[in-house]
């Protein structure tokens, strides 16, 4: 079974990261369907919008840890996926067509990539967001130069080295999302058709060219940044912190270095 499917309802192509029992966690498999989707979202002319969304309370868990545990420090200086994950997130950035993010669960560590990414992000009442890679020992590395690119240095300070829950009404006033939908205000899926309405009024040509202005300052993050946040990711992924970090995580134990006071 799919790790994503793939659907098309009038112009818009839904992605749906279905694999609930993993939390959709970032493996081959969920790398490799989000750019099968997206690849056949762009070459097809009556796809105008593009929506990724899950099944699932988890939008997407971040890397899968059973994976990066297993293969220890096999992998050197590069995580596992390391290259695959950021080719996904390049595009995202670089479709031709818009990509709605439509968040009704939990958005972790790599997930927050993938988030950063789309053009629009409708996050639910139940959604919430968090850089939780120092609690296991790793740092949010991968993933900084298109996260920075929608926050600031003082929101990302918060983020980055609390590692703590965001709700939906916080990384709204940060930039992070475009909406944060509440029980009052009525569906993500009525919000999302309510872009997708604009967005179908637009000439495609002119869409796609405004998408690369938007969307410029990540992609130049991600040139300059992303072969030295790579190698960082790898070393800590390798080190001895994450193996014991993982290894509480997956263990439902609390890691070595937590302090009560």
């Amino acid at each position: 079974m799919s790790s994503v499917s793939y659907t098309v309802k009038g112009s818009t192509a839904t992605l749906t990261l279905d694999a609930p029992e993993n939390r959709n966690a970032i493996n081959q498999a969920l790398l490799e369907g989000i750019s099968e989707g997206l690849e056949r979202a762009s070459a097809d002319d009556a796809v105008r919008s593009i929506v990724l969304t899950h099944t699932g309370t988890v939008f997407c868990a971040g890397a899968d840890l059973k994976e990066q545990s297993s293969a220890g420090s096999a992998e050197g200086a590069r995580p596992l996926g390391a290259s695959a994950a950021n080719t996904v997130i390049r595009a995202l950035l670089t479709c031709p067509k818009p990509v709605l993010a439509a968040i009704h669960g939990h958005v972790r560590a790599g997930g927050m990539g993938f988030a950063a990414a789309c053009d629009f992000v409708i996050a639910g009442p139940r959604a919430s967001f968090g850089l939780t890679e120092v609690r296991i020992g790793v740092v949010a590395a991968m993933i900084a130069p298109v996260v920075l690119a929608r926050i600031d240095d003082r929101t990302a300070a918060d983020w980055l080295l609390r590692a703590r829950t965001i709700t939906p009404g916080e990384a709204l006033s940060a930039g992070f999302v475009s909406h944060a939908v509440t029980e009052a205000d009525g569906s993500v899926e009525a919000t999302v058709e309510k872009i997708l309405a604009d967005l179908r009024k637009a000439a495609p040509a002119a869409l796609a060219a405004s998408k690369t202005i938007v969307n410029r300052r990540a992609l130049e993050l991600m040139d300059a940044r992303e072969e030295e946040m790579i190698e960082l990711s790898g070393r800590f992924f390798a080190g001895d912190d994450a193996q014991a970090g993982m290894k509480a995580f997956l263990e439902k134990q609390t890691p070595p270095w937590v302090l009560e006071q």
